[in-house]
């Protein structure tokens, strides 16, 4: 029973088990905000940060309280609070692998061009990455946001509280297995993805660099390295912009199946 000098301060339950779950709250709140590029990543100040997840935390106690099975949890806290910060490593982990595809398809096309070695600062993440890396991850970013995809991430979020309540563990019925391959896939889909966005620049330079390599063969007085390099760096840069409004189209698709993969991770825990 919730004592009397509570209910006259209005709270709707002990303070102790209210702080604990504020906490658990922030613990699957902070990770996410952290990671994800399109909340601003690491660029946002900590105090903002904070803010956020207590505005999360205070939006979503309502439904928290209100959830089946609250007065019945008997777990440790620490143990609780482990499996949020996992749980929010995870959320933000997989919400993030389509913008760091992007990142890694205009490198990999600057790297082709022979343009690696100028390099910028993603804020958002505090790694470094090319110009054409750069370009891609905040045009990817916009066309989140212009999207409405913050929408989609932030109901798959509140949702991953009704799937998995805070005080509860995940059964693993099926075991970890399953969890760790799907995992295990999208990480190495990161590379495909990243592959497939950039394969009509990378082709192109590739044949550049066979043509001159013919030409070297036919004329080796001709100083080919000299010349090809100019003409990989404009041809590069305007293949990489002439192909964006297909990679605009291609990031709508992806950004689907972000949706869909958190869904099916969420799903795993709770069965």
């Amino acid at each position: 029973m919730t004592p009397a000098w509570v209910e006259t301060l209005g709270l709707p339950m002990d303070p102790n088990e209210l702080l604990k779950l504020v906490t658990l709250t922030f613990g699957r709140s902070l990770p996410t905000l952290f990671l994800n590029p399109f909340l601003g990543g690491q660029m946002v100040p900590a105090q903002v940060k904070m803010g956020t997840a207590a505005a999360f935390a205070v939006l979503l106690l309502p439904q928290l309280l209100s959830a089946p099975g609250y007065a019945l949890h008997t777990a440790p806290f620490g143990w609780l609070m482990a499996k949020e910060l996992v749980i929010g490593l995870t959320l933000g982990f997989l919400s993030s692998i389509v913008f760091w595809s992007f990142a890694t398809a205009g490198r990999l096309i600057d790297t082709q061009r022979g343009a690696n070695m100028a390099e910028t600062m993603v804020y958002q993440m505090k790694e470094r990455t090319s110009f054409l890396g750069q370009l891609y991850l905040q045009v990817a970013i916009v066309v989140f946001l212009l999207l409405n995809g913050h929408h989609l991430f932030i109901r798959g979020y509140v949702h991953s509280f009704e799937l998995l309540p805070v005080w509860t563990f995940p059964s693993f019925s099926m075991g970890p297995e399953p969890i760790l391959n799907e995992l295990i896939g999208l990480t190495g889909n990161l590379f495909v993805v990243a592959l497939q966005l950039a394969a009509p620049a990378v082709i192109a330079l590739f044949l550049t660099d066979v043509a001159f390599g013919i030409l070297n063969r036919a004329a080796p007085q001709v100083n080919v390295f000299n010349l090809s390099q100019p003409v990989k760096m404009g041809l590069g840069l305007l293949l990489s912009i002439w192909t964006l409004s297909m990679l605009l189209g291609q990031f709508e698709v992806h950004l689907a199946q972000m949706v869909r993969d958190l869904d099916r991770f969420l799903e795993y825990l709770q069965r």
